[in-house]
């Protein structure tokens, strides 16, 4: 029976058929609509999460119509799976391979893309009524899939891993019992020679290439009429902001072989404002789909006055509105769907800086500086609620407002999440791969790309969270593919600005450059703009090694390969054979800078300095020019696919370390800072509302005396959304080798708005000219030795007090250090499962890696969920650089 596989992509206006499918319809479908009376139909969507199995297809002769059979067993052969679930992520489950991330039990999975792989499951559907239509949607299968229902094959060629693929499978499904699926997935080719997720050199492949049904599998009921894709595109009057057009769209589907009219009516709210309802009829041909559109020209209630505008984080609140749209048939409603949205609207600009053209960015008239990170989901594409509010609560602790999705898209919860907290979306297709290498795609491969960007935009459009859309990486895509990508935008409405790629050295319009570094580098990097890869223009990707706390390396690596590093710690550097399958330019940087390391500890230890001191200089760098020089900057990476020593601001398991709160720091609202090259100092305002009345201070002090050899301070007026420069430090004499450099801002109360403590060196880091294209040569390291000269400080008390509140705890901790001569240097306060145990994740602190000097206090707060300390009570553990561990339990 031939089954209707609708398109999910296509222009504004278009029949679903051609005429040959249509003839089929009138002789299979469900049957013209009755329109002199009410459709009962039943509405909804079921995701179909449990009941499935997954086996090898190798050596195995069943047939799909048999496999999709109600009734056919699966206890021999077959492993038990939820869904979403790659091949590799379903074997490890049911520990056909365990514990695949320790060491290098990676290599011990044998390549799964060799074989095909049977999904099958069984589901009830709800029982049938007058008019009603069944659809199964998937939102990700990877690579191709041949896909049976009740024995019946929907599709012999399911491609494109983000592809959408949806099916009317009305005639087919069993209304009110058990129906089975059946589904045959191909794997994408290793090495990214597939159009599929590739995670290039970040990390070794999934043994699967992440093959499988890596997205959500839906059961919908509708009436005859079926609603896709709600959309509403935001236009304001800029520079004003005190009214907004908006413009509705939504697709309607006429499954049935006649001619249907339909109402399509919505209503945009939200508390406190009027509600804007608008409708229309609409007769749609036989199996057509088409755009409805709503626009304030024929619906004048589409222009807003006053509307709560999206602001992104630090910017304001990240207000949303809600559309609701359904179609009703015969007096009835025949389906309904609702989304959130933002009034807003993102522009773009172009400043030339050092001879080249960069983009910049505004969101509502107003210049923003993006910053943020590389997101990138576990290896094997598994993620949950808490996992992805984890992502977000980190993004935004640590002052980011931008998440870059290269290639990883289709986490649409994560979407969501970065609509009410206000952090910016810049997605795009991935770099080093069959995705940039266009010039030779197949006919298929070039029919799956628009399909890709059909489906992901669609995903994407409404989000009030996407500011951009990347088309490539490093390389643009060929004219033609590129003339066709961005046909599909604009049939899309699409709202954003779009880039060709983000790397000048391909594309000198490109608007961003991708110069490196990729590997460590000092501080100074950042901030010498004669240097590739400094704070100026625009930045789509730079970062560098990041090796994690001591007790992150605990969990993945085993005690003899912890020390020395060797083969397994450098296995989880890189993709094993890149240039990035070792750490060694950071562990240079550790042991020319602050000592040879002893051990994992000492190596932790030092390695956790280096780490803060960089992407706090990082980040400072970039936002110190910020609407001048620069103009945003993603940091490479946000976090890691698996336990890796490279490329994070924090680690797999969500332990904060140095390069967490060195960004924290870096990215407080108002923030002072130190320019290594220069040694200026800037007072940043991130916000929309000026601070003024403020003194900045900055003072030197030797190591390890602590005596002091200059202080200076000077009154600031931070203007909003600005850097501004207050203060040179002079050279200065009778300076220690390794020194101090603090720096104060307080208001006028004299209460600390920004402390900032640096540590460097008489022997500053000198750089060489760029080596290759991701590294900068360092010609002379600083000597940062002195920091071993501290005194031990034993002087250092805390006390804790916890309140819990609906499974949520927060610990208010004080500590003081009560020497009356040692600084308490880079103290780490950590709420612990249990006495000694490891600190509960994920978990925000209000500051952390504090210094203290003598006689000082600070209090923090620590906010963690109940649920993960394991059932373990929760203690306070500190330590220092100079301060011994010292641990009490959470009264």
């Amino acid at each position: 029976m031939p089954v209707l596989a609708v398109p999910v992509f296509g222009t504004r206006s278009r029949p679903l058929l051609s005429r040959l499918l249509v003839v089929l319809l009138m002789a299979f479908a469900i049957g013209a609509i009755d329109t002199g009376g009410a459709t009962a139909a039943t509405l909804g969507s079921t995701e179909l999460t449990t009941g499935w199995a997954l086996r090898s297809a190798t050596n195995f002769t069943d047939t799909g119509a048999a496999i999709s059979r109600v009734g056919y067993s699966t206890a021999s052969g077959w492993n038990p799976v939820t869904l979403p679930s790659t091949v590799l992520a379903g074997l490890t489950a049911n520990n056909v391979y365990q514990n695949i991330y320790f060491g290098t039990n990676l290599k011990s999975v044998p390549d799964l893309t060799g074989q095909k792989w049977w999904f099958r499951g069984e589901f009830p559907a709800a029982a049938t009524a007058p008019g009603q239509v069944y659809w199964l949607r998937f939102k990700g299968i990877s690579y191709r899939a041949q896909i049976w229902l009740n024995g019946t094959q929907l599709d012999a060629n399911a491609v494109g891993t983000m592809v959408n693929h949806e099916y009317d499978v009305t005639n087919l499904i069993n209304p009110g019992a058990a129906n089975a699926l059946a589904i045959l997935v191909t794997p994408p080719v290793h090495n990214c020679k597939d159009l599929s997720f590739c995670t290039v050199d970040w990390n070794p492949e999934a043994p699967d290439m992440n093959a499988g049904l890596w997205g959500r599998t839906l059961l919908d009921t509708t009436g005859p009429v079926a609603l896709r894709d709600p959309y509403v595109k935001t236009v304001l009057p800029l520079p004003a902001t005190n009214s907004a057009d908006l413009t509705v769209y939504v697709d309607a589907v006429n499954a049935t072989n006649a001619p249907a009219t339909t109402t399509v009516s919505g209503t945009i709210s939200k508390p406190g404002y009027p509600t804007v309802s608008v409708s229309q009829n609409v007769t749609l041909n036989a199996g057509e789909r088409r755009e409805i559109t709503f626009t304030p020209a024929a619906y004048p209630q589409l222009h807003v006055t006053g509307p709560a505008l999206w602001w992104p984080y630090q910017f304001g609140s990240p207000e949303l509105y809600r559309l609701s749209v359904s179609a009703a048939t015969g007096g009835a409603t025949s389906d309904s769907k609702s989304i959130d949205f933002g009034i807003r609207q993102f522009t773009d600009y172009r400043t030339t800086v050092n001879g080249t053209s960069f983009a910049g960015y505004k969101v509502n008239g107003q210049n923003i500086m993006f910053r943020g990170g590389g997101y990138v989901w576990d290896m094997l594409q598994r993620w949950d609620t808490r996992t992805n509010a984890a992502h977000i609560q980190y993004v935004k602790d640590m002052g980011l407002n931008t998440i870059r999705l290269e290639g990883t898209l289709g986490n649409e919860e994560l979407y969501d999440m970065a609509d009410r907290a206000g952090i910016m979306l810049m997605p795009g297709f991935v770099c080093c791969s069959v995705w940039e290498n266009d010039s030779g795609w197949s006919a298929e491969q070039a029919q799956v790309a628009g399909a890709s960007l059909d489906s992901q935009m669609r995903a994407l459009r409404a989000h009030a969270s996407t500011f951009l859309w990347t088309y490539g990486s490093d390389q643009p895509p060929t004219a033609a593919h590129l003339t066709a990508y961005k046909n599909t935008a604009t049939a899309l409405h699409w709202q954003n600005p779009t880039l060709d790629n983000v790397a000048t050295w391909s594309n000198a319009n490109a608007g961003m450059k991708m110069d490196g570094p990729y590997v460590w580098e000092p501080p100074v990097l950042w901030w010498d703009t004669t240097k590739a890869g400094s704070a100026f223009g625009t930045t789509g990707e730079e970062g560098t090694e990041s090796p994690p706390p001591l007790e992150s390396l605990q969990r993945f690596l085993a005690p003899a390969d912890l020390w020395p590093i060797g083969t397994a710690f450098n296995y989880h550097a890189g993709k094993p054979g890149s240039v990035f399958a070792t750490i060694t330019p950071f562990t240079d940087g550790v042991n020319k800078r602050y000592g040879t390391a002893t051990s994992a500890a000492d190596y932790s230890k030092k390695s956790e300095l280096q780490n803060y001191e960089n992407t706090r200089s990082f980040f400072e760098a970039w936002n110190a020019h910020e609407h001048t020089q620069s103009f945003g900057t993603i940091f490479w990476m946000l976090n890691s696919a698996w336990p890796s020593v490279h490329w994070n601001l924090y680690d797999y398991y969500f332990k904060p370390g140095g390069g967490y709160f060195g960004s924290k720091k870096a990215n407080e609202p108002v923030h002072i800072s130190y320019d290594y090259a220069t040694k200026k100092v800037f007072v940043v305002n991130s916000t929309l509302a000026a601070r003024n009345g403020l003194t900045a201070t900055a003072t030197v002090y030797n190591i390890p005396d602590l005596s002091q050899k200059y202080t200076t301070q000077t009154a600031v007026n931070a203007a909003a959304n600005a850097s501004t420069q207050v203060l040179t430090i002079p050279a200065i004499t009778g300076l220690s080798t390794t020194y101090f450099v603090r720096l104060q801002l307080k208001d006028a109360t004299g209460a600390a708005v920004s402390d900032n403590l640096y540590w460097y060196s008489t022997q500053g880091d000198v750089l060489g000219n760029k080596t290759n294209w991701y590294q900068s040569a360092v010609k002379t390291y600083a000597n940062l030795t002195g920091l071993g000269g501290l005194a031990a400080n034993p002087n250092v008390t805390a006390t804790a007090t916890r309140t819990v509140s609906a499974g949520q705890e927060t610990a208010t901790i004080t500590i003081n250090n009560t020497s009356t001569t040692n600084i308490a240097f880079f103290l780490r306060p950590e709420i612990t499962a249990g006495n000694g145990g490891n600190e509960v994740v994920p978990v925000n602190y209000t500051d952390n890696y504090v210094s203290l000097w003598p006689g000082e206090s600070t209090t923090i707060t620590a906010t963690y969920q109940t649920s993960d300390l394991g059932g373990q009570a929760p203690y306070l553990r500190v330590r220092g650089y100079n301060v011994p561990t010292a641990s009490i339990p959470l009264p």
